[in-house]
């Protein structure tokens, strides 16, 4: 059964057609919040989601924006607010990965990786702030990656996006923490999708015990996350990755 203060409230996901964004659309939405959910391309995907989430009693809308453009979000948010009233909710999940080492890197490629996952969340935040000042209440949850500590060869643009991103998290969690709103970042680690499902079938485990994990691994911390449960917990980057960060951490001898 939903929880009844979440029952009313108002979640914008973007990038919430596939992988764990579809997940946390489909887990807000079971706890009682009405999703809008944000893709730039995966349209029928997204309208799948929608459907699943219709049939199962929730609530959900499709928007198509893409999250990098000023305009677009703008226009977005408005649209949201416009219909509901009121916006209680951002996960900051679309994201792109580009991995090219570093010496071949050209620019415009650089700025697209950092465009959609860090201007991104920027925008989207600072659109949809006024709504959650007026409110007294919000939540903002950015979904970052192990790769800002771990990244692996050709990851730069992705890593630096991702650690810009925690920082981004920490810095908006000061401004805005006295107002009521409550700034997150969950840091997943190997997670099996429909993008990497291949590959995960290939790599298996590394070894360490460690398992790839899976998109609800993730929307369940995010949906704790918006609830009012975590309003002692600000400004915070969670690691979830079944382990692997400590069970590779150096001088760790393998059994």
């Amino acid at each position: 059964m939903p929880e009844p203060a979440a029952v009313g409230r108002v979640a914008l996901v973007t990038g919430g057609s596939r992988g764990i964004g579809a997940a946390v659309s489909y887990r807000l939405a079971a706890d009682g919040l009405a999703v809008h959910l944000v893709c730039r391309s995966a349209v029928e995907a997204g309208r799948g989601v929608v459907k699943e989430i219709e049939a199962a009693g929730g609530r959900a809308v499709l928007h198509r924006a893409d999250i990098g453009d000023e305009t677009e979000v703008e226009r977005l948010v408005e649209r949201v607010t416009a219909q509901e009233g009121a916006l209680h909710v951002l996960v900051n999940n679309a994201a792109v990965i580009d991995d090219q080492l570093l010496a071949v890197t050209r620019t415009d490629r650089w700025e697209n990786v950092l465009r959609t996952n860090l201007t991104g969340p920027f925008l989207t935040s600072r659109a949809v702030l006024p709504t959650m000042l007026d409110q007294g209440w919000g939540r903002v949850i950015n979904i970052s990656s192990n790769s800002a500590r771990t990244p692996g060869p050709g990851q730069s643009a992705y890593a630096a996006s991702k650690g810009g991103l925690e920082a981004l998290t920490r810095a908006l969690a000061v401004e805005v923490g006295h107002k009521g709103i409550r700034v997150n970042c969950v840091a997943p680690g190997k997670i099996r999708t429909e993008m990497t499902a291949a590959v995960a079938d290939r790599l298996g485990s590394d070894g360490d015990g460690t398992r790839w994990g899976l998109p609800e691994d993730i929307s369940g911390l995010v949906a704790f996350l918006t609830r009012d449960e975590a309003d002692y917990i600000q400004g915070q980057t969670f690691t979830v990755d079944g382990g692997r960060m400590i069970m590779r951490s150096p001088g760790r001898r393998s059994r």
